[in-house]
């Protein structure tokens, strides 16, 4: 299953019309999608707009009467202001078949006299709420129709990209969306405009990722990915990983960072921090390995790692500074970079430039403001696509559904719950993402995986509380991998 923004499936759309589909063959071919979430109704009114959703309308009205139903198509609007295949499917509409709706017809139509109304006015591009006779039939409808609204692709009035309902909007019984559901419906107070949603693919040739909308992964992602322990392995294959993290004013973060580290799987945790930190980590996590972080690093302090994070309470003072530049400029393997270490490389973002490994960036929605010096985005999703793109990294973008996107390869994440919103769960997920990408995972697939993880382990604990704490979180951590790899069974 895939995720567009307004701007991904506009996208998608122009890539499909660029590749030799034309517009009224995509309208057939989106009615057929259609067509058997409706054959159960008898009588219907479709409600037609100007655009390539009302061409939806035409057209499957069209195959509901040659399998006998009632239909009657209801619009409104400047006829001569419409798409070319509204044009296209209206023309082979009968004419009696159409009525135009104004405010001297409103009030004489008997919505009740039809067992199903279809929502064809607007699809994901409408961006304010419904006016003039758009936004009349809808309170017509809502407030005398008493049968079951189904909507094309999305409920008129509600917005594609945030699930935001704009006053006036449509309530439908259930959606038939097309394509890609739509990042909206990721928001659950969307269903109340929605209904059911029903996801409907074209027959057309596969080129979600080509177009860029984003995979929605989990479990199927999580089982088929995930690797066994082995037989004979020991802590060196399951890697050797340095943490560069903490400060004496900060001192839980690096502390998460490493336990989640460990509990994760990895075979030797390094965690070069502090003297403050250096002294509670064994109270901590006895397993950890302190080493007091030198005033200037050297290239040879980081021989011998297969994963490194920087940030998680690093702070910001001058020789935190001058702990992200040397990582960056004189290590070489694989790098997380999280938390303060975002907001030092926000002020020298050419290093990240100059980078010759793989790069995982794991922000939250204010960090990544930073790193692009931008206050305010009209399409997250496409935002990070191109910043991955244009730095040549790995992008988790941290919040619902969590953003993972090399640039190339785009997804969101089915796992994690509002109870999580818990300092502390940006350093666990660090720990987590790092300790897979040293036990030699690829690095987005070790970024996927470890915010589905991450989630995952976090719904377990919500489960029983009202808050998730990180340290319960970190405690799941085992538990919620032998589950995914099928060495115990759910329930035990």
């Amino acid at each position: 299953m895939y995720i567009g923004t307004q701007d991904l499936l506009k996208q998608y759309d122009a890539y499909l019309l660029e590749h030799g589909y034309q517009i009224e063959e995509l309208v057939n071919l989106a009615s057929d999608a259609l067509l058997n979430h409706f054959t159960k109704y008898n009588r219907f009114a479709i409600l037609i707009g100007p655009g390539n959703n009302g061409a939806d309308g035409y057209s499957l009205g069209l195959k509901l009467e040659k399998l006998r139903k009632h239909v009657i198509y209801y619009y409104s609007g400047d006829i001569g202001k419409v798409s070319q295949a509204n044009r296209y499917y209206r023309d082979q509409c009968e004419e009696n078949h159409l009525i135009y709706v104004d405010e001297d017809n409103i009030n004489t139509i008997n919505w009740n006299d039809y067992d199903c109304i279809v929502d064809g006015l607007f699809g994901f591009g409408l961006n304010s709420a419904p006016r003039g006779m758009y936004k009349i039939i809808i309170e017509s409808i809502m407030n005398h129709y008493n049968g079951t609204i189904g909507a094309i692709d999305i409920p008129t009035g509600l917005d594609c990209n945030t699930g935001k309902a704009y006053d006036g909007a449509l309530k439908a019984d259930f959606t038939v969306t097309l394509t890609a559901l739509k990042q909206g419906f990721l928001d659950p107070r969307s269903l109340e405009y929605t209904g059911k949603v029903i996801l409907e693919t074209l027959a057309v040739k596969d080129c979600f990722k080509e177009a860029g909308l984003f995979e929605y992964v989990g479990e199927d992602y999580a089982k088929e990915h995930l690797r066994k322990r082995v037989y004979n392995g020991y802590k060196n294959i399951y890697g050797v990983d340095g943490l560069i993290v903490g400060s004496n004013q900060y001192t839980g973060a690096p502390l998460l960072a490493t336990k989640a580290a460990y509990y994760t799987g990895a075979g030797i945790v390094k965690t070069i921090t502090s003297e403050k930190v250096t002294s509670l980590l064994p109270l901590y996590i006895p397993e950890a390995i302190p080493v007091l972080r030198p005033q200037i690093f050297r290239y040879d302090d980081f021989d011998g790692y297969d994963a490194l994070l920087v940030g998680c309470g690093l702070g910001l003072e001058e020789r935190a500074f001058r702990a992200v530049i040397d990582i960056m400029t004189a290590s070489i393997c694989p790098l997380v970079i999280d938390a303060d270490a975002l907001t030092i490389l926000s002020r020298n973002m050419h290093l990240l430039e100059k980078q010759d490994r793989s790069v995982i960036l794991t922000p939250h929605i204010g960090e990544f403001k930073r790193l692009c010096h931008v206050e305010d985005y009209p399409d997250l999703m496409l935002a990070a696509q191109s910043f991955a793109s244009q730095y040549h990294c790995i992008l988790v973008l941290k919040g619902p559904h969590t953003i993972v996107t090399d640039g190339k390869s785009s997804y969101r994440i089915a796992s994690g719950n509002k109870a999580m919103a818990v300092g502390g769960m940006g350093d666990t997920l660090a720990g987590i993402i790092t300790s897979l990408l040293g036990q030699g995972y690829e690095p987005l697939e070790a970024a996927i995986l470890g915010v589905y993880i991450h989630g995952r382990a976090g719904d377990e604990v919500a489960k029983q509380a009202y808050t998730v704490i990180p340290e319960k979180l970190i405690e799941e951590i085992p538990h919620t991998m032998a589950l995914l790899i099928g060495e115990i069974e759910k329930g035990l």
